[in-house]
């Protein structure tokens, strides 16, 4: 894979540039995970299995959606086709970046691109900017998308936490035995504990219904069984 070379989106140097949404065979999207904020879950449950992990930068909790069973590998993409109807926030997004100066203040920051990526094109694709300098209905969307990611990012974190301070997380390992005779393992991730969930009362009930962290548990439980569809999907290739 080639260094991205980003710059900051602006109206004067990117007036050309074109993104080809219709591609996702890319190399960027050949990966095993996808980082995912709470406000997706009650659409992305539907169709993929959700986990945490940390992020290896901050050491924070973040929701993340499986999307294969080995490194590397992406289920969902079958030649040029995402088999999903929703994607999550963070393939939309691409080729762009957040640009964040201040890593204490995330939720202000900017937007860049990747003009190197494959997704960039000057021949056909959506436009970032009208004749005038004005961002095109496809780059609000975009930034509406960074607007809830740099947003949900810290709320997700936030929940995640507090869960962990309550017991809620344990660190587990997932083991798959595959039609070939072969194993996968998934390591590194985290679950909600179901009866550590169970035995919540008082003002800690209280509190994780109020926050949200009841309902992200109960969703994020609710998504594990499209891990027999990972499998069947890895049997097929």
């Amino acid at each position: 894979m080639s260094t991205p070379q980003f710059e900051l989106v602006n109206s004067e140097a990117h007036k050309d540039i074109r993104i080809n949404t219709g591609k996702f065979d890319i190399v960027e999207n050949k990966v095993n995970a996808a980082v995912v904020v709470a406000g997706e879950l009650s659409t992305l449950i539907h169709e993929y299995p959700i986990f945490i992990s940390k992020n290896p930068e901050t050491n924070e909790f973040q929701l993340i959606a499986i999307l294969g069973l080995h490194s590397g590998e992406n289920l969902f993409l079958q030649g040029e086709v995402w088999r999903a109807k929703h994607l999550p926030l963070d393939v939309l997004r691409k080729p762009f970046q957040a640009f964040i100066p201040d890593p204490k203040n995330r939720a202000k920051g900017s937007i860049a691109i990747d003009i190197d990526n494959e997704l960039v094109r000057h021949d056909k694709g959506e436009l970032l900017f009208t004749e005038t300098g004005e961002a095109t209905e496809y780059f609000k969307r975009i930034e509406a998308i960074f607007s809830q990611l740099m947003g949900g990012t810290m709320q997700t974190a936030t929940l995640l936490q507090q869960a962990a301070d309550l017991n809620l997380l344990e660190e587990i390992g997932l083991n798959f035995d595959l039609a070939d005779g072969k194993q996968a393992s998934l390591n590194g991730l985290f679950a909600f504990n179901k009866e550590n969930v169970s035995a919540l009362k008082g003002k800690d009930l209280e509190r994780c219904h109020e926050s949200g962290v009841l309902q992200i548990c109960h969703l994020v439980l609710s998504s594990a069984t499209h891990l027999d569809k990972l499998i069947k999907w890895h049997a097929d290739k």
